[in-house]
């Protein structure tokens, strides 16, 4: 069973459904790390929210460790052009909001689509590539 959280007022008025474009709201990394900031803050998943959100000018969030990335590189001489295009795989980064929250219906055929992108073919190969430049297993 996954830890209670509770979201800021007005949080799950603005998240998109399961599947829809990502608006940015912020409360995925609000509740919990993903791969990339467990690895780079070194915490476990639960709880959040992720040291590496960022709220912009305009009220949206984005994700610290992608805009900047040469902050949380342990590499001095790392890319920082391709540590961030490395960042925005791990994390999902134009795939859509795949966050869940209070029961919320699970849009199947986006699932399936994220599952085939990432388990098999170009996306299983560009999220290994990815994890590697980060130093993650």
């Amino acid at each position: 069973m996954k830890p209670t959280f509770i979201a800021p007022a007005g949080a799950l008025d603005r998240k998109p459904r399961h599947g829809e474009p990502c608006n940015r709201c912020g409360l995925c990394c609000m509740a919990t790390l993903c791969a990339l900031g467990q690895h780079v803050f070194q915490r476990h998943e639960w709880p959040g929210p992720c040291p590496g959100l960022r709220k912009d000018g305009d009220g949206s969030y984005s994700c610290n460790v992608a805009n900047e990335p040469l902050q949380y590189a342990r590499d001095p001489l790392a890319d920082g052009y391709a540590l961030r295009h490395a960042a925005l795989t791990i994390i999902g980064a134009g795939d859509g909001c795949d966050a869940r929250f209070n029961g919320e219906w699970r849009n199947e055929p986006f699932s399936d689509a994220l599952d085939a992108k990432y388990q098999f073919g170009k996306g299983r190969l560009a999220l290994r590539h990815a994890k590697h430049l980060w130093g993650m297993k």
